[in-house]
């Protein structure tokens, strides 16, 4: 059993590294805490009762008992848990005999004195690997519990001089072995409790150097030094300003490629032979001219040289983005003089899709360096890094999955040009981060006409009106149009009126290519002899992953399909690897198949006279899963009525909220297709309900378009069984979504169906919920009255449903109409009701949204301390898993600085916000944080800025459906733009800069005095 002794976080000592021991008494945590911090561990009586009792406390009349009693528990505590310590009490002195390397802050110093050694010697990569291990130590706030002076002044020392010295060390490691986007992820995670620390802004804006984010710098250094002036911190915007100074002056100016014309390239360059990884262009490239000049132009500057960039390229499958990359590739290659490579990263197939790492590795091995030289993964993204600052070079990464896929690389590839392919649009890249785009569409019927003509050796040209037929069965895909020209070139006795009939029907056409006579390719057969060889349990579970319409699969769900146990399923999975069947990727205990052969074991599936038992079970099994899932993650929240797992079935629990969000998101793509599949089998019990017990985590990482499509799926069911029910709870969810995306018409029409059916079946509960929403329409669109009223009648009907939860967020949405209404006395009895429901029922996220709420209301009625007293209560609240939530307290706490005219505080709360909104994919949220923090930013004379914050702001609320909101911030943004010739022009020289004096408030305005 391993114990650790801790004092950095507010458990003293954990078993397992994890679970906790509850000590039950801070008393014994106190006294525990004064001998691990003591450097003896050797104290008096008196000494630790000044340690565990605060100044303002009484302490017990007879110390030296009261402490025995303590140390008497302890003693019987480490003998129940087998703990290897021992407390001694001699002569009035306390001694606990502990292995100093089982204390954790032990550990932490001495494993910090190992990183500086190997930072000593030049082993980098090590030093990287010690610190991270020693910062990784601290697992909350040292000493949390304590507040007497001794723990105070151990806590201030330790952060002071030991913490905060050595996440220095740790940045200076990881920028310097080109880890700097790591860096910077990690002074994230500092600057929220460290956000005045100098070191870490000078290191952060060193960071951005080396990632080469160059652009960025100027923007973070006006902040952070704008901060330190706000807050009279001379000295510190003093040292930061010649920081800048310094580091500015190293970076190169943009080249220009006249002037480089005839400056001869380095020696070390010039043995060097340009990479070129391309995939054969083909002989014929047909249309597409708009879309490669496009490509020209979003990858140059004015002088011709190659853009540091990222381009994404997108389209439908077949629609010829590989090709279309490709040939512009070969053409655009001289441009590139460190070369070009492109990768498939499978994104949208069977074949196991390349990750990241995978991604590392093959670039390395294209620029010739010895992979298997550096072991660890970061090591060889920061060798990478430092190869492609030197050697920028186009590259393509096609057939990318989503955002996510890339996201780990594009930081690395910052000096490249890059150009990603997807069947995605890549919002989020293209919205959030201005990458421009280029959408792929299907060649006109005239190119399609063309492209057949040519692969069919000029076959058709006098028949038209063939071509056309032909072009237009194939929807002008230029793959499909490809292997229809195969065919047509390699059978010149088929007519191609004949072929055209053929391809009336789709299963024809799908299935073209394998003409099963030696001239094409015919896979089944060498498959069935591989399917043959099997043993009869492992070809079973070749078939039960034809059942699975997936891309990838887990040993727990082909185990209750197959009815069989896990350990059992993985030897059966492990056979059918060695037998090259299936895919083993990475380290996951998951498994996947190639496409065809995925084909072939649906085929040889569908021939199983009883296949809807095993696809019973694996339906069960995922929406059993998913339940559990979401009685993790949302323990207050409704769920549909559940039907019995199948017999055999053993769904997953989840010991936290996220393993059941990781559970959720790893499984979405097969959850899409399970849906689909149970409605198309007429398994409509699954089909419905699994939808809705995924809804509501997908909803918090914004996934709508998978949430309606499903929702979609779940109401034609519910609607095929005649589960009234069922369908209005799900078009009543179809209506909430489309609110929250903001499309009012189609949201506002599934509510209405939904009303009218709980209506009709008299059905209280859910016309509650809708009501609720339709009054949250009200609400949304600024119609102030109609929303209060419509709440109130959902509160009387709250009352008679007499459902905690439903009642709970009826009071809250209510005491938020009401404030928006002005009427701020009124909302915060409502306020107060629902915080009490919430209360009742444990639902920790809701009573910090209620706290926050009152918060923001207490303070535009000027009752700033009871404001103050709120966010300290929703702060306890706070945290990571309530993401959204403390995203919106820090603009709340921000408003409240501001009107507190504490604007550096209201500015660095603001900040905050912005980075959760950011991190949580929460636009809303976002435009609310820019709000607040363009207000502050106005008020204290900094128009130009606040201007450009506000402007995004209501863009964003814009976009969101959010109208209203963008029109209360339209008067603000008028006022600014009228200041914009007061602002000065950029110095020239190097004069002092004079500060510009914050205008008096305006009255009338939010938080005017």
């Amino acid at each position: 059993m391993e114990v650790a002794f801790g004092v950095l976080g507010q458990t003293t000592v954990r078993m397992h590294g994890n679970l906790a021991v509850n000590w039950g008494r801070p008393r014994e945590e106190g006294i525990l805490a004064a001998l691990l911090t003591h450097p003896g561990r050797r104290l008096s009586i008196e000494n630790v009762v000044e340690w565990v009792w605060d100044e303002q406390e009484q302490r017990p009349r007879d110390p030296r008992a009261t402490m025995y009693q303590y140390v008497t528990r302890l003693r019987r505590l480490f003998r129940q848990t087998r703990a290897p310590a021992t407390l001694v009490t001699a002569n009035g002195r306390y001694t606990l005999d502990v292995d100093p390397s089982l204390i954790d802050y032990v550990a932490f110093r001495k494993t910090m004195s190992d990183a500086r050694s190997f930072g000593d010697s030049d082993e980098h990569l090590r030093a990287c690997e010690a610190a991270t291990r020693a910062v990784g130590l601290w697992r909350e706030h040292p000493l949390a519990d304590l507040t007497t002076r001794p723990a105070e002044d151990w806590r201030a020392s330790f952060i002071n001089s030991d913490w905060i010295p050595a996440n220095t060390f740790l940045l200076d490691e990881l920028i310097a072995t080109g880890q700097s986007v790591a860096a910077l992820q990690r002074l994230d995670e500092l600057d929220r409790d460290h956000p005045d620390e100098l070191s870490f802004a000078k290191l952060r804006l060193r960071a951005l150097k080396s990632a080469g984010r160059h652009g960025e710098i100027n923007a973070i250094y006006l902040r952070r030094y704008r901060a330190f002036r706000t807050d009279g911190d001379e000295q510190a915007a003093d040292e930061l300003r010649k920081f800048h100074g310094e580091l500015t002056e190293s970076i190169p100016e943009p080249r220009l490629a006249a002037a480089t014309k005839d400056r001869k390239p380095k020696k070390v360059e010039e043995t060097i032979v340009p990479l070129r990884r391309l995939p054969r262009d083909i002989d014929r490239f047909v249309g597409r001219e708009d879309v490669l000049t496009k490509l020209d132009s979003l990858t140059i500057d004015a002088t011709g040289a190659p853009l540091a960039t990222i381009v994404c390229v997108t389209g439908p499958p077949g629609v010829g983005k590989t090709t279309t990359i490709g040939h512009w590739a070969h053409h655009a290659a001289e441009r590139f003089a460190h070369g070009v490579i492109m990768l498939d990263l499978h994104g949208f197939s069977r074949t196991p899709r390349l990750e990241a790492t995978d991604v590392v590795d093959a670039l390395l091995s294209a620029f010739d360096f010895p992979v298997d030289r550096i072991v660890s993964p970061a090591g060889r993204m920061a060798k990478l890094a430092t190869i492609l600052s030197k050697r920028p070079a186009l590259v393509v990464l096609d057939n990318v999955e989503n955002f996510a896929h890339v996201q780990p690389l594009l930081d690395m590839l910052t000096p490249c040009t890059v150009i990603l392919t997807s069947r995605r649009r890549m919002t989020p890249l293209t919205a959030l981060h201005n990458v421009p785009s280029v959408a792929l569409e299907p060649l006109s019927p005239a190119e399609s006409c063309e492209l057949l003509t040519h692969r069919m050796r000029n076959r058709g040209q006098h028949e038209p009106e063939v071509l056309e037929a032909l072009a237009r069965s194939c929807d002008c895909i230029p793959l499909a149009l490809s292997i229809v020209a195969d065919r047509a070139a390699t059978r010149a006795g088929l007519r191609l009126r004949t072929l055209a009939d053929q391809l009336k029907d789709a299963e024809t056409l799908l299935t073209i290519g394998d003409d099963r006579d030696g001239a094409g390719l015919h896979l089944q057969a060498a498959y069935s002899w591989s399917y043959n060889a099997l043993e009869e349990s492992e070809q079973r579970m070749f078939r039960l992953l034809g059942l699975h319409p997936g891309t990838e699969m887990s040993p727990a769900a082909l185990a209750a399909a197959g009815a069989i146990s896990v350990p059992a399923a993985r030897r059966s999975l492990d056979a059918l690897f060695a037998a090259h069947l299936i895919q083993h990727p990475g380290d996951l205990d998951r498994y996947r198949m190639h496409d065809i052969l995925h084909r072939y074991a649906t085929i040889l599936a569908d021939r199983e006279t009883d296949e809807d038992e095993p696809r019973k079970r694996l339906l069960s099994f995922y929406l059993h899963t998913a339940f559990n899932a979401h009685a993790k993650v949302h323990p207050h929240k409704p769920r549909p009525p559940m039907i019995p797992s199948e017999p055999g079935t053993v769904p997953l629990d989840f010991d936290s909220t996220a393993a059941a969000r990781q559970w959720c998101l790893q499984e979405r793509t097969n959850i899409n297709a399970l849906v689909e599949d149970a409605h198309r089998r007429g398994l409509h019990d699954y089909a419905w309900r699994i939808p809705h017990a995924t809804t509501d985590i997908y909803d918090h990482y914004g996934f709508y378009d998978d949430i309606v499509n499903s929702l979609t799926i779940a109401a034609r069911s519910a609607a095929t069984v005649g589960d009234q029910v069922a369908e209005a709870a799900t078009l009543n969810d179809l209506g909430q979504i489309h609110m929250i995306i903001g499309d009012d018409r189609e949201a506002d029409r599934y509510l209405t169906y939904a009303y009218n059916l709980v209506q009709g079946h008299g059905h209280e509960f859910g016309r509650l919920t809708i009501m609720l929403n339709r009054a949250r329409q009200h609400h949304h669109a600024g119609r102030k009255a109609e929303a209060v009223a419509r709440y109130r009648e959902c509160l009387v009907l709250a009352r008679t449903v007499n459902h905690p939860g439903h009642l709970g967020v009826t009071e809250y949405r209510l005491g938020d109409a009401l404030e928006a209404a002005g009427k701020h006395d009124e909302a915060l009895e409502h306020y107060r009701r629902a915080l009490d429901v919430k209360k009742g029922i444990g639902d920790s996220s809701g009573q910090l949204a209620v706290h926050s709420a009152m918060a923001i209301t207490l303070t535009r009625a000027g009752r700033f301390d009871e404001a103050d007293l709120e966010c300290g209560k929703a702060l306890t609240l706070a945290g990571e898993t309530h993401l959204p939530g403390t995203m919106k307290l820090y603009t709340v706490m921000s408003e409240l600085s501001h009107a507190r005219l504490r604007d550096g505080e209201a500015i660095r709360y603001a900040d905050h916000a912005i980075d959760l909104a950011r991190r949580s994919h929460h636009a809303t949220g976002l435009a609310r944080a820019k709000a607040a923090l363009g207000r502050v930013l106005a008020d204290h004379g900094n128009f130009s800025e606040a201007l450009d914050v506000l402007e995004e702001a209501a863009g964003l609320y814009r976009d969101r459906g959010r109208h209203t909101k963008a029109a209360e911030l339209a008067p603000l943004i008028a006022e600014l733009a009228e200041h914009d010739h007061e602002i000065p022009a950029s110095r020239t020289g190097d004069e002092d800069t004079v500060a510009m004096l914050p205008p008096p408030r305006h009255t009338g305005r939010l938080h005017s005095k």
